[in-house]
């Protein structure tokens, strides 16, 4: 009885010291990880499109870390948290590959990544127009998207439709 109940005692003292141990790993594991960051870079382009990238950063050197931001905008800052935007003078690589000028259902000059449809959402609003003033070819030629695959391509598309903005637009 005796071996038996040394045994259990053993055991009990065994078990209790890697349980001991376990939860010091765990907090040394927290207080590495305090010394880290999850960041969140948003890049917005010009046609509305924004792309989003997340990692974890070191915080061991402040002066490193700010410095690989630099030309962006810190938005947001919390305890585990940053924020940065960019505003990226181009069009996304996405509307490079399948951008689309088009109309949305309710009658406002839009970015797609696509032909605009009954399917595609719009990626951003840009103003609404007067469609009672187009002419049916351009109205037919919103309607089916008008592609756009570089920057200079998008803003002549915005600008030939800016003389038929409603008065009244958000």
């Amino acid at each position: 009885m005796k071996v038996k109940m040394k045994c259990f005692v053993t055991g009990l003292i065994m078990t209790s010291v890697l349980f001991f141990a376990a939860d010091m790993e765990g907090k040394e594991h927290l207080q590495k990880q305090s010394n880290s960051i999850t960041v969140q870079l948003e890049k917005v382009y010009l046609d509305g499109d924004v792309s989003i990238e997340r990692h974890r950063a070191s915080l061991e050197d402040k002066d490193t870390f700010w410095s690989q931001y630099k030309g962006w905008t810190l938005v947001e800052q919390k305890e585990d948290f940053a924020l940065f935007r960019k505003q990226i003078d181009d069009i996304s690589p996405l509307s490079k590959a399948n951008g689309y000028i088009g109309l949305s259902e309710d009658g406002v000059i839009s970015t797609f990544h696509g032909r605009p449809d009954g399917w595609a959402e719009p990626i951003h609003l840009f103003f609404q127009i007067d469609t009672s003033r187009l002419e049916s070819h351009v109205e037919e030629q919103l309607e089916q998207g008008i592609p756009f695959r570089t920057k200079d391509e998008f803003e002549h598309v915005l600008e030939v439709m800016k003389p038929y903005r409603n008065e009244i637009s958000f």
